[in-house]
């Protein structure tokens, strides 16, 4: 079994999943995640995800991965960006040490809530965004 998974497919693909409380119609994180930025003005909300560090924690009896995923938040507008980071930041602290599925090839086994980080207002030239940042603990499924 290997020790990398492809952590940010694994992310954005739990993230869509959360259809009816996180993504899709009338909720916050409308447009779910994306592993590359949508063209033009945000018409709702969504999230481009990108790995910003990590590292297999390897030893015999823990072939995990590590990795820091960054959720960069857009929206319409900045109110709008914010209820979805903070919507998706307690999504994610309610990933609570249940070994939780993500995609098809990761399972979720913790994400450190210590490393939690915003969400933190940084615009940027495509419009009204906030970043959240967090370690996932990742095994491959």
């Amino acid at each position: 079994m290997g020790a990398y998974v492809d952590a940010e497919g694994a992310v954005a693909a739990w993230i869509n999943s959360l259809t009816g409380s996180l993504v899709g119609d009338g909720n916050p994180l409308m447009k779910g995640a994306f592993l590359h930025e949508l063209r033009g003005a945000a018409s709702s909300c969504y999230a481009l995800l990108s790995i910003v560090g990590g590292s297999p924690v390897l030893s015999a009896e823990n072939p995990d991965m590590r990795a820091r995923i960054s959720a960069s938040v857009y929206g319409p507008t900045k109110e709008a960006a914010t209820l979805a980071a903070v919507a998706y930041a307690n999504h994610v602290l309610a990933l609570d040490g249940r070994p939780t599925l993500m995609g098809s090839a990761a399972t979720c086994l913790v994400v450190d809530p210590d490393s939690l980080t915003g969400p933190l207002w940084s615009p940027d030239g495509a419009g009204p965004r906030l970043l959240v940042d967090v370690d996932f603990f990742l095994r491959s499924a």
